[in-house]
């Protein structure tokens, strides 16, 4: 990014005659990436107007624009004298010159379409994690390689461009039905940070103008509202066996799915990921995979849980005689036989082997069924068994700093989604701290003559 410079007063020429001389200019912003400078000459002569344009890299590209119109007796003429405002309308007009003639000198190769930057930007969060290089896949197919703004040469793309597109986004992908609900700023920001991130290393890899990269910051600004967490769905203990119940009903393998993720508050695909060896039953306890989020390597590979003996008891049966590195959660994966239409026979799914959980969509039609059985809210999403345990952490009084860690995430992160828990902890241990201010006796009689007060609380009532 461009230096950021001391600019001084160069509009009036009392301030710019009270400037000492140098070598160097003088600078004031005209925008970003753009400076008007001023040469101060020896005494008796007028200073000189320049204009130095940001290339990248640290770089810039100057250019001389004309005498400065410091004497009465040289007035402004337009064209080789320009006072200050028509030095910085000539300084901007330079600069749209330079980067028009870099656009159209950039062929087709060295500047790539949208659609280029998107898809060798996919491959590389492929080749990084595949899940989330999937999830990416998912978001920007839908919601950029299908739009015209896909075919948009970067070097021609403008913020409009990006306006028009996202002002079209709407949740399905297309924005070609009517009626269908806008994106949250939730996955808006999600959206918007993959194609900011595509463009951006396109850009910098063509070594395309700055004005590129700042077209495509401006464009892609994050949404208000982005960074407003849902509305945290918390259970009581009750409703969570209601939905462990209800799952365990629906099928075997994702009633155990559910009642790992609620016996650690874990995220789906961490408790999927979960190996057989991870599963410590002398211990009582399950190693649970840390998350993917984030970048770099991390302290610890796994997380310490300990479960209650009735899931103890349920998860046994599953590690006996089983090999460690296998999968601890399974389930059928299904296949679908043709059928013969002149026999009558429709096409079947049947049951081809077990396989390890992957991805949320997965038990997204059983939860669906389970939340129903379980007579809740039918909004319920498996992230309320991450939220119930957490708080239920907060509310037994465990220090912060640990329900983070048992649960793979920051003190911010819980502090920040989780405060009023927090406040509410915090009082009920505080309350046992507190004592009574009065002698035994006196502290009963009150209390004697509280529960035996008429409907009438005024003062005297009782004595009355």
């Amino acid at each position: 990014m461009p230096r950021k410079v001391r600019e001084v007063s160069l509009n009036n020429r009392t301030a710019r005659m009270g400037l000492k001389a140098r070598a160097k200019p003088y600078f004031r912003l005209v925008r970003e990436g753009l400076h008007l400078g001023y040469y101060r000459s020896a005494a008796g002569r007028s200073g000189t107007w320049s204009a130095r344009r940001y290339v990248g890299d640290q770089r810039y590209e100057t250019a001389a624009l004309g005498q400065a119109d410091d004497f009465a007796h040289s007035p402004a003429d337009g064209a080789s004298i320009l006072t200050f405002d028509q030095a910085s309308k000539a300084a901007a007009k330079w600069a749209d010159a330079q980067a028009n003639a870099e656009r159209a000198a950039l062929t087709a190769e060295a500047a790539p379409t949208v659609r280029k930057a998107v898809e060798t930007y996919i491959a590389s969060r492929r080749t990084r994690d595949a899940k989330a290089g999937a999830d990416t896949a998912t978001r920007l197919t839908h919601h950029v390689l299908s739009a015209p703004l896909a075919d948009v040469l970067l070097t021609n793309l403008t913020e409009a461009d990006l306006e028009q597109w996202r002002t079209r986004l709407q949740r399905g992908g297309r924005a070609s039905k009517p009626g269908t609900a806008p994106l949250s700023a939730a996955t808006l920001a999600r959206v918007l940070n993959d194609l900011r991130a595509a463009l951006r290393a396109a850009a910098a890899k063509s070594k395309l103008p700055a004005d590129v990269l700042t077209t495509i910051t401006a464009g892609c600004s994050r949404p208000e509202g982005a960074s407003r967490p849902r509305a945290k769905q918390v259970l009581p203990d009750a409703d969570v066996r209601k939905i462990v119940e209800a799952a365990a009903a629906q099928d075997d393998d994702f009633g155990l799915l559910v009642l790992v993720m609620a016996a650690t508050g874990a995220r789906m695909d961490q408790v999927a990921r979960a190996t057989v060896a991870d599963f410590q039953a002398d211990q009582r306890r399950l190693m649970v995979p840390v998350s993917r989020k984030g970048r770099g390597s991390k302290a610890q590979s796994h997380v310490a849980v300990p479960l209650p003996d009735d899931v103890v008891a349920r998860l046994r049966p599953l590690a006996t005689g089983r090999p460690g590195h296998e999968a601890l959660l399974l389930r059928w994966h299904h296949r679908q036989e043709p059928g013969d239409k002149p026999a009558g026979r429709l096409p079947r799914w049947v049951r081809e082997d077990r396989r390890p959980w992957r991805t949320p969509s997965e038990m997204a039609r059983a939860w669906r069924a389970t939340v129903a059985a379980a007579g809740l809210p039918d909004d319920l999403v498996p992230y309320c068994l991450r939220h119930s345990s957490i708080v239920r952490g907060l509310r037994a009084g465990l220090p912060v700093r640990l329900v983070g860690a048992v649960h793979d995430t920051s003190v911010a992160m819980i502090e920040s989604h989780y405060g009023a828990f927090i406040v509410d902890a915090t009082e009920d241990l505080l309350r046992r701290a507190v004592v009574a201010m009065m002698p035994a006796a006196a502290a009963q009689v009150a209390r004697i003559a509280t529960e035996r007060a008429p409907t009438d609380s005024r003062p005297n009532a009782a004595a009355g």
